[in-house]
């Protein structure tokens, strides 16, 4: 078959390409970074390049000849690295450790002194398999469909082991006097990257293939550490995983005194509710809007990206990372945004925006409308009536689950104590905002507290102490799961939820 030159202008990179081959897939074969959070169905408009200088998204291109392609500008993402400080004793067995965090848009890497317990330094990264898709069902769907392809794992391992050199030459030590490693992660990320099918997270009773918690060689997950121990925190359910887990072991959630609620909101909203009495968990599919892919001009917490912003004097006032003109709008800004054109009247309950200003565009159907949006002042950003529809199914998806977990609790909204939000959307999103919205019940708005990485703390607990890995390997045990999809109220006040309150 007649192959292709590819040539990536960014890096100087030139790649052979078999005639008729997706300009996506070969990108991802060449393990070059380039978004993609639809899966490359070309609805997300995020793998957008220059392909000989015209516009062009990179799912919807085959190769048929010798190119030239530039990728994106790569953005300085800002990474929520801090949560919570849960102290433990160190048990001194390790000199060095190494705790990961691996989320599904980003990856933090703690090196921790193994006798002391101190945290040396930090690295971290977008992850990698973004370019498989955006969400965690985009990318079990991948691996389900190639079976034998092992994409997922690799990159993520690649990535793992890039941010033990970055942390390693940070502290001035040698990768191979690092130990011990732990890991938390969604269930999805946990199974692709131990390399376990996720098959069995698509199919009823959507459970994992290994709840309990793990200790392997070290050099088995990643080969670049010649010898040590690797550990995996459990997972409790399909969509509730090891991260989850890492959030109770830092909040010491089942020796709590007061009827907690704590949301870790991203792509899957986990949530669990409780006190040392009981505990129950259950996911939201909340889709990552609060992550800016599916919105219009949504980016992630980058430079450029408008991040905060309320009414005032009849007129929208904003923040921009970085204090540039603004590029796109990330997860908190566009909660901040659609918060105000609620208190401005711009947006009615229904989540009708009420401007005048519209363009035209064509639906799946091929059938020209017009499609309502607000531009933000002195910008060439907008939020658009699809935008705004985007945000009401996530909000009203974590909404659900957070009605639904009080009610299996035997409990009412005026029972929740205390309200912990944690990872990086729950940190930087504003409670005022998340409550305006209806996404969080307004009475609870005095009892929310942002913890950060909460699963990161986790994963450093277990990484300097094997009790507080024995601990968390205990913990999941005594969390009932909640299965929303299966409630026959569910979808009824999901409706319901997507309104906003008046």
């Amino acid at each position: 078959m007649a192959k292709h030159l590819v040539t990536i202008l960014n890096d100087d990179i030139k790649l052979e390409v078999e005639d008729g081959k997706n300009l996506l897939s070969a990108i991802q074969e060449a393990k070059l970074a380039l978004d993609a959070p639809c899966g490359g169905q070309g609805k997300c408009g995020k793998c957008k390049v220059l392909i000989n200088g015209e516009e062009a998204l990179a799912c919807q291109t085959e190769v048929s000849g010798d190119i030239l392609v530039k990728l994106p500008e790569k953005a300085e993402n800002t990474i929520l690295t801090e949560g919570l400080v849960a102290t433990t004793q160190a048990d001194g067995k390790n000199k060095y450790v190494l705790a990961y965090d691996i989320g599904t848009t980003t990856v933090v890497a703690y090196l921790m002194n193994g006798e002391t317990g101190e945290q040396i330094t930090t690295a971290s990264l977008l992850n990698p398999q973004t370019t498989y898709g955006g969400d965690v069902i985009a990318r079990v769907q991948y691996q389900v469909t190639n079976p034998d392809s092992t994409e997922l794992r690799d990159c993520i391992r690649t990535a793992m082991e890039a941010l033990a050199k970055e942390a390693a030459s940070k502290a001035g030590i040698k990768v191979e006097d690092i130990t011990l490693v732990s890991m938390v992660g969604n269930t999805a990320m946990h199974h692709l990257m131990m390399g376990i099918s996720p098959k069995s997270l698509t199919t009823p009773p959507y459970m994992p293939t290994v709840y309990e918690k793990l200790s392997l060689p070290l050099h088995d997950i990643l080969p670049i550490f010649p010898k040590g121990e690797f550990r995996a925190l459990p997972n409790v359910a399909g969509f509730v995983g090891a991260d989850t887990v890492g959030c109770m072991l830092s909040t010491r959630f089942d020796q709590k005194e007061k009827v907690t609620l704590m949301i870790d909101i991203g792509t899957n909203g986990e949530m669990v509710i409780g006190n040392k009495d009981r505990r129950i968990c259950c996911s939201t599919a909340a889709g990552p809007a609060f992550e800016g892919a599916r919105i219009s001009q949504g980016m992630r917490g980058a430079t450029g990206a408008v991040d905060h912003a309320h009414w005032e004097n009849d007129h929208l006032e904003y923040h921009v990372i970085g204090d540039v003109e603004a590029i796109g709008i990330c997860g908190s800004g566009v909660l901040d945004v659609i918060s105000a054109l609620l208190n401005a009247g711009i947006i009615n309950w229904r989540g009708k925006l009420t401007t005048d200003t519209s363009y035209p565009y064509t639906d799946e159907g091929g059938v020209e409308r017009q499609m309502p949006y607000y531009q933000i002042p002195g910008s060439q950003v907008r939020i658009t009536q699809q935008d705004v529809r985007e945000i009401q199914l996530a909000k009203s998806a974590i909404r659900s689950g957070i009605d639904l977990l009080i009610k299996s609790l035997g409990k009412t909204t005026d029972d929740v104590e205390e309200v912990l939000l944690a990872g990086a959307f729950g940190n930087y999103m504003s409670p005022e905002a998340a409550c305006r919205i209806g996404m969080i019940p307004p009475e609870l708005l005095p009892k929310i507290k942002s913890i950060g990485n909460a699963a990161g703390e986790g994963s450093k607990l277990a990484a300097v102490n094997e009790e507080e890995f024995e601990y968390a390997g205990r913990l999941h045990e005594g969390v009932e799961f909640l299965e929303l999809a299966s409630l026959p109220e569910f979808m009824s006040l999901y409706g319901q939820n997507l309104n906003f309150p008046r």
